[in-house]
């Protein structure tokens, strides 16, 4: 009873999750996409729950749910790191494979043996061997795996990616999906194998696999739709990520017809002295091109061949700075050095320990030792 009282708790947040996002003024790409996968989740969960609900001859669609919802996971991803719209072309083409998954299951149980669901797992109603049942199940462990991954590597992706374009990358790296993926990959190969024990052994109770599932899914759920939610209002503060990838042959007509000079490097260097835009702490590539009245293109070349460098760096190294002189400033004696760290254009307590120490070679309260013994 209790697997199952969680797995209402992930349909009903589900559903309030979709209602808030559907209030909203104004929607984003990513947000049509959450909508998308939210509702592949509460109808999986909900077949979980209630398979004798859906008809036994579409069953195969119930149990191949799973597939159609890393696939809409994978759009949710990929528009919220990349940015890409939000068009029915993206999910027909997401959901070519379950459709025809479902339909395979439901063209072999016509023309060759019934397929039957028992607590939403396929059998054979007829002896066959089940090295069959075997093969067609595979994919609901592979694919859902696939999916995961090229979440995975689009993360990863749009990690190494930062660096070029924000100051502050926190709020924005997106770890919490990572770590969700790779647990995600466990949980898929995991149910995988408890399928396979339960229908092949009596080591784990047909009845309570998929309740099981259901269960440990809704605590999946719940995660996404926390970070997410919390993640939207993020972007919604800074903006939307739109982050243009330049192709290679593009980058190299680039840098053969636009050659930063050094008068370009030079102009970039003073203005961040007199400016001191570096003490925003949500600066990004895109704020500081608008101050400079440049491309977002010409400033990264700039930064990237001039100053070999990127951005982040770029703009910390000012910081790192900016509390190195205030360190030393007796005025700011009575602040504490987290407080000088936010006044520089910080805003967490771990990027700064962390800078710092790569940029003097020693933690801050260190530093700061060191300048009171020379006094």
């Amino acid at each position: 009873m209790m697997l199952e009282n969680f797995s209402f708790s992930g349909i009903i947040v589900a559903l309030m999750c979709m209602a808030l996002l559907l209030s909203k003024k104004k929607n984003s790409s990513s947000d049509y996409y959450l909508i998308i996968w939210l509702l592949v989740c509460t109808a999986n969960l909900v077949y979980y729950l209630f398979p004798a609900f859906l008809p036994e001859q579409f069953q195969s669609f119930g149990f191949a749910l799973p597939v159609l919802s890393t696939g809409m996971l994978y759009l949710y991803v990929i528009s919220i790191t990349f940015n890409i719209p939000f068009h029915p072309n993206y999910l027909i083409r997401h959901s070519v494979f379950f459709i025809v998954y479902s339909c395979i299951f439901i063209g072999i149980s016509t023309f060759y043996s019934r397929i039957g669901f028992k607590n939403s797992i396929p059998y054979f109603m007829d002896s066959h061997s089940n090295e069959i049942l075997d093969f067609l199940t595979f994919p609901m462990a592979a694919v859902p795996v696939v999916y995961i991954v090229l979440c995975f590597l689009a993360l990863r992706k749009y990690q190494k990616m930062l660096p070029e374009y924000y100051s502050a990358l926190e709020r924005i790296n997106l770890n919490w999906l990572k770590y969700i993926m790779v647990s995600l990959i466990i949980l898929f190969i995991g149910v995988f194998f408890m399928i396979a024990l339960g229908t092949k052994t009596d080591l784990i109770p047909r009845g309570r696999i998929f309740q099981t599932v259901a269960a440990v899914q809704s605590g999946y759920l719940l995660c996404i739709v926390f970070f997410s939610l919390r993640q939207s209002i993020v972007f919604n503060q800074q903006g939307t990520l739109d982050i243009n990838i330049v192709t290679d042959k593009e980058e190299k007509v680039n840098i053969q017809t636009q050659k930063h000079s050094d008068e370009s490097a030079q102009k970039l260097l003073e203005f961040m002295q007199k400016e001191r835009p570096y003490l925003d702490e949500e600066l990004s590539l895109q704020k500081l091109s608008l101050l400079m009245e440049v491309s977002t293109h010409q400033l990264s070349q700039t930064i990237n061949q001039g100053l070999n460098t990127n951005f982040y760096r770029f703009v910390n190294a000012y910081r790192i700075e900016e509390v190195r002189k205030k360190l030393r400033d007796p005025e700011f004696e009575k602040y504490s050095i987290l407080g000088i760290a936010f006044e520089s254009g910080f805003n967490s307590k771990s990027t700064f320990n962390k800078i710092f120490k790569e940029e003097t070679g020693m933690t801050p309260s260190e530093f700061k030792k060191s300048e009171s013994a020379k006094k």
